[in-house]
C-alpha cells in the first residue's frame, strides 16, 4: 500500500465532506457514507477503500468530540476558515 497515496485520499475525502455538509460531525459521516469508491479502472482502489473507511470510522466513533479534534486525530492539518 502507498502511505502517501492513502494521506493524500483521506484528506480529500474529509476535505470534500467537509465542504459538502453541514458540518456536523454526523453530516459529515452522512456525506462519507454515500461517497463510493467503485469502478474497474479506479486507480489507488486500496488506498482510496482505507482512507474512506478510516474516515468514515473517525467520524462515526468520536461524534461526541469537536470537529477540529476528530480531524486532527485523522492526522490532518486543517484551520476553520473565519466566516465574513
Amino acid at each position: 500500500m502507498d502511505i502517501g497515496a492513502y494521506r493524500r485520499y483521506l484528506e480529500e475525502f474529509v476535505l470534500e465532506a467537509l465542504a459538502h455538509s453541514d458540518g456536523t460531525n454526523a453530516g459529515i459521516s452522512r456525506y462519507l457514507w454515500e461517497k463510493k469508491v467503485s469502478g474497474l479502472w479506479v486507480r489507488n482502489r486500496l488506498e482510496k477503500q482505507k482512507a474512506l473507511a478510516e474516515a468514515r470510522s473517525a467520524f462515526d466513533e468520536h461524534r461526541h468530540w469537536p470537529i477540529d479534534i476528530v480531524i486532527s486525530h485523522l492526522g490532518i492539518s486543517y484551520k476553520k476558515q473565519a466566516k465574513t
